[in-house]
């Protein structure tokens, strides 16, 4: 009888570790494919592993289309990997050349603050001297710019440009499909401009 239980015991935590097996690569493969960082491959000839995919950048760039055309507002989308260069740029019909400026100026400029621009939006409005020194840096302060993060590191930027209220939204709603949880946004200033950036 003890032999017997033995047996089943032993049988049990081999079938366990077997199905474990089975299980755990296809768990880490399937956490794998919903990354949104560039392919093993690619990060090898680049010599840099954290940054975004082209692929996961069109997603984002589309799901904001899909916002703004849900809104009825024309927008622009520019993601950056982290070294500041363009992994995929898209315009709607309509959009103006202003709005090509500030959407790529709010995606470096949350790439070299690592910050939302509307932090910085905030910032500037209390502060001539920090607005003085965007200025000086070509920094553009205004919502619709926030750094893309996956588990804790910066893989990239994007910027909006369309409809200041909802610029932000659209582009964080695309990163949290798309990407993953992302910080928490800061809260609006109801003193913020509503003019088109």
């Amino acid at each position: 009888m003890i032999r017997q239980s033995r047996f089943l015991s032993g049988w049990f935590f081999a079938l366990l570790a077997s199905t474990l097996g089975v299980i755990a690569p296809a768990r880490l493969s399937a956490q794998n494919t919903n990354q949104a960082l560039i392919s093993p491959e690619a990060a090898k000839k680049s010599l840099s592993k954290v940054e975004i995919s082209g692929e996961a950048a069109e997603k984002i760039a589309h799901l904001c289309e899909d916002f703004a055309a849900k809104h009825n507002y024309p927008t622009v989308i520019f993601i950056l990997d982290p070294s500041g260069n363009i992994v995929h740029a898209h315009r709607m019909d309509g959009i103006r050349p202003v709005q090509f400026d500030g959407a790529l100026r709010k995606a470096k400029t949350a790439l070299f603050f690592r910050a939302s621009t509307h932090e910085l939006q905030d910032r500037a409005q209390k502060s001539v001297s920090d607005q003085l020194r965007f200025m000086q840096r070509d920094l553009y302060p205004y919502a619709g710019g926030l750094p893309i993060i996956q588990d804790g590191q910066l893989i990239g930027a994007i910027g909006v440009a369309g409809s200041d209220p909802t610029d932000e939204q659209c582009a964080y709603d695309a990163l949290t499909a798309v990407v993953g949880p992302q910080p928490p946004l800061v809260k609006s200033n109801p003193a913020e401009s509503q003019a088109p950036r």
